[in-house]
Order: structure tokens, then sequence, then C-alpha cells
């Protein structure tokens, strides 16, 4: 699984979408779709604040993602997950026992894409 560059989407896609049910409802469902494209994907933000933290409690960061300079391919430690939040543009990465060790921002809209990710 991987990330939509969002940027790179015909924007005819996006016209059809905002014909169907409106721009803001058009937009809220590319940041629906981003988030849920994140937490089940093998990336993370290449933007990351506080990556010390994060290597030393075993996160493995790669190589830039293709095409897409907001992501590197990542390795999670055993039993590390992202979970969605109920805020789109927000995700947590969490330990083997559920606790958050950073918080993930993602926004996928076209005009404004963006991501950073921050140890905690």
């Amino acid at each position: 699984m991987s990330i939509t560059n969002t940027t790179q989407q015909d924007p005819l896609l996006f016209l059809a979408m905002a014909m169907g049910g409106g721009t803001t409802s058009a937009i809220e469902a590319q940041e629906r779709q981003g988030q849920a494209e994140l937490v089940r994907s093998q990336v993370l933000p290449a933007d990351v604040r506080g990556k010390d933290i994060l290597e030393a409690a075993g996160v493995v960061f790669g190589d830039a993602v293709p095409g897409d300079p907001l992501f590197v391919n990542a390795t999670l430690p055993e039993g590390w997950k992202k979970v969605a939040t109920d805020h789109d543009m927000w995700s947590k990465l969490v330990d083997a026992d559920g606790v958050e060790r950073a918080s993930i921002f993602y926004k996928a809209a076209f005009y404004d894409r963006d991501a950073f990710m921050r140890a905690l």
C-alpha cells in the first residue's frame, strides 16, 4: 500500500468529486483517504522532529519514496503501528503496549499537501 501524491493526480478527478458533493466535501474525502493510506502504508514523514529518539527506540528510516518527497520508507519495531485519530490530518505512532511514541501530521489536500512527525 502506498500513499497517493495528490499533487500529481488528474485535476479532472478532483473536479468530478467536487461537482458530486462540493469542494469542501471533496477536500475532506482526500484527507480521509490520505489518513487511511498513511496508517496502512510502510512509510513515515521525511520531516521528523526527534528522529534520534525514534531511532533509539528501534524505528528504521529508509530511502525516500520515489516521486514523493514528503515520505520515506520505514520499518517499525515489532508490535508498533500507526493509528488514525478522529481528525483526518493527525495519526499516532504507538508502541507494542499502546503507548503513543509520536504524533504524525499529514494533510493530503492537493493544494497544501504537507507531512511531518514529532517524537513524544
